[in-house]
């Protein structure tokens, strides 16, 4: 019966701010909880019938959540597209609040339903179990998106009490508090006061840039941190959702490390569908010089990245981001011999260290060109920033600067330490103990409330 008071207490978390932030969950459930019993009643051969139940299932959920966020992105276009041809339209924006969690949850409920429909998962007949899964409290307004053949068979697995489990769902938790609130919330200092007025700040702009990398990842990851532990004192083991994403040597590997969950949902029920049917499409082994495979990337892989950035805003700056991961990617991809040679040439694949380091230099800087698109509120901001961004020292906001950078040094040099020495030495259960209330000591001691949410709860 454990079931009952989770989901009870994921309602209450879910309406406690807004009460009608249930409203959009409970049908999006409903919905996609009928259509799923009803499309494992149909027979396999049944192929059209099934076809319409998820579709409209697609419609419903993928509708919903436009709504929600695009309306006035999609009536922005439309004037624009107006102007072009001299009319003039003036289309009233619409005041919506985004209802909590809703991009997280919707994925997770179309997920469901595509494997559902692909006969990779039984249709849950649980109503409980199944709303349970949709509303979650601990990944409901961020993440992870669990996939139900995971997280499913774990409700109905007993689980015994484990005073182990328990130690380590409560350290995961206080580090990722430790994350945001004194690491993400003190770099937000500098940064946002850098990308709030980019005139005359030269090199401050270039270290920002950098800063800014280094605070999404540590708010987003101490997020995930938090969302695991409390699953995990629950009974409920989740599947990470950041694997050390800026050791990365290129940005394809930056995409198996950064918030996996949805990086593997989009590679699952986006891409890979869409390149088999742009190979299946073409009946020539190639096409403008490219083999039928690479040209099938290249379109699965610009679609992909566009709508990965759509998915974060209704903004030509997502959208900005997303393309800019998409030609690091599709560059990778065609551009793969090349850099073999290049490497043999000068010497580089002989230096397999000097070489990784070089690698995950690079990715790290494209990365954080990148994130100036994402973190700047307009695409015509994102230009200012860039426009001004030099490497010329300025005095302003030197010591927050200073502060920021000995932080992050520090906190690198931390996680190394903890990803190379926690599998080998399992400390006892008492120094853990003891840890565990420092880093609470820590977070009172050294946090900032910087009066900033999570990044990632806003999308």
């Amino acid at each position: 019966m454990r079931w009952a008071p989770l989901l009870a207490a994921s309602l209450f978390f879910v309406g406690f701010a807004r009460p009608v932030d249930l409203v959009p969950l409970a049908l999006a459930t409903a919905v996609t909880y009928g259509i799923a019993l009803r499309l494992a009643s149909l027979p396999a051969w049944s192929t059209a019938a099934r076809r319409r139940w998820l579709l409209l299932g697609t419609v419903a959920l993928v509708g919903g959540l436009a709504a929600a966020k695009y309306l006035n992105f999609l009536e922005e276009m439309v004037s624009q597209a107006a102007a072009l041809f001299g009319a003039r339209l003036s289309l009233q924006p619409v005041h919506l609040l985004l209802p909590l969690g809703i991009s997280f949850y919707t994925f997770r409920l179309l997920g469901y339903l595509l494997d559902v429909y692909h006969r990779r998962v039984e249709a849950e007949r649980h109503a409980g179990y199944f709303g349970l899964f949709a509303a979650f409290f601990p990944q409901v307004s961020a993440g992870p998106i669990e996939r139900a053949r995971d997280f499913l068979p774990r409700l109905k697995s007993p689980e015994r009490f484990d005073i182990d489990r328990l130690a380590s769902g409560a350290t995961q938790v206080a580090w990722g508090l430790f994350k945001k609130a004194v690491i993400a919330n003190r770099l937000a200092v500098f940064v946002d006061q850098v990308f709030a007025a980019p005139p005359g700040q030269g090199l401050n702009l270039v270290v920002a840039a950098w800063l800014y990398a280094v605070q999404i990842y540590c708010d987003f990851s101490g997020y995930t941190d938090i969302a695991i532990g409390l699953s995990r004192l629950l009974g409920y083991q989740s599947a990470p959702n950041f694997d050390a994403p800026y050791a990365s040597r290129s940005v394809a590997e930056f995409w198996t490390r950064w918030h996996m969950s949805l990086s593997f949902w989009f590679r699952d029920y986006l891409f890979l569908p869409l390149s088999y049917a742009a190979t299946r499409r073409e009946r020539r082994d190639t096409f403008l010089g490219l083999r039928v495979e690479t040209l099938a990337y290249v379109q699965a892989t610009a679609v992909t990245m566009v709508l990965c950035g759509l998915w974060h805003g209704a903004s030509w700056s997502f959208v900005t981001w997303g393309a800019l991961h998409a030609l690091y990617l599709i560059g990778g991809q065609l551009s793969r011999r090349v850099r073999r040679r290049v490497a043999r040439r000068t010497g580089l694949a002989s230096r397999p260290s000097l070489h990784r380091a070089l690698q995950v230099v690079v990715t790290f800087n494209l990365v954080s060109f990148a994130w100036i698109f994402f973190r700047a509120p307009t695409l015509a901001k994102a230009l200012e920033y860039l426009h001004y961004m030099q490497i010329k020292p300025s005095a302003t906001g030197m010591g927050h600067m200073i502060v920021g950078v000995g932080l992050v040094a520090a906190f690198l040099l931390a996680e190394w330490i903890c990803r190379r020495a926690a599998p080998f030495r399992p400390l006892p259960l008492p120094v853990r103990a003891g840890l565990l209330a420092a880093t609470a000591c820590a977070i009172v001691l050294f946090g900032v409330d910087a009066g900033n949410e999570f990044i990632y709860v806003r999308f």
